[in-house]
């Protein structure tokens, strides 16, 4: 297996490219009209996804960045300390797959998975990477965990994450809001594994 490092890299890195990938590749075809989503909401990620013209990258990519996730939290986690934390990142990364798979297809499976798959994905994920930075004892190599970056990309996720309950839960007709939100949550989860990479002090 490769380093923990560039494990790091490739959970960071892939997303990035194929939801931005996908979005260029949508408006080029002229399936979407161009607009900034991170400021318009115009577009949610799973619009732009499944596109006739971006669907496959997306999958594929997508696939391969799920499965990375999945086994890189064993990897930052002390298994010996609670397999409870590598088991929330983990069902994360396996509702991310289902949703992947699911995307595309029509019926009550793919509904299920766009409004809760992906949402139980963002928690857990959360979740682990919260712990993960505000405890340093629960990992076997040292990162710089008080780097400004790093605090500031954790506050930023949960005030997204607090702005997105109401709207999930309760608001209707604020679609462009939550696809904003959505937007950035999905950037600054990426964010923190990219900076993680950067800040990595030892190669495994």
């Amino acid at each position: 297996m490769f380093k923990l490092k560039f494990h790091l890299l490739l959970v960071s890195i892939i997303p990035f490219i194929a939801i931005h990938l996908s979005f260029i590749l949508s408006v080029q075809n002229e399936y979407l009209a161009l607009c900034n989503p991170y400021i318009d909401g115009c577009y949610s990620i799973s619009r732009v996804a499944r596109q006739p013209s971006s669907i496959i990258i997306f999958k594929i990519l997508m696939l391969i960045s799920a499965f990375s996730l999945f086994f890189l939290w064993p990897r930052l986690f002390k298994p010996n300390y609670n397999k409870m934390l590598i088991l929330i990142g983990r069902v994360g990364s396996l509702f991310l797959i289902a949703y992947i798979v699911a995307l595309g297809e029509e019926g009550f499976l793919y509904e299920l998975m766009r409004r809760f798959g992906v949402f139980i994905f963002y928690i857990f994920t959360l979740i682990s990477q919260w712990v993960f930075t505000l405890n340093t004892q629960l990992i076997e190599r040292k990162f710089f965990l008080k780097n400004f970056l790093i605090n500031i990309i954790v506050f930023l996720q949960f005030l997204a994450f607090l702005l997105a309950i109401p709207f999930f839960l309760f608001a209707k007709n604020y679609g462009y809001i939550e696809n904003i939100i959505e937007w950035w949550i999905t950037l600054l989860i990426t964010l923190w594994f990219f900076i993680n990479f950067i800040y990595y002090k030892k190669n495994d």
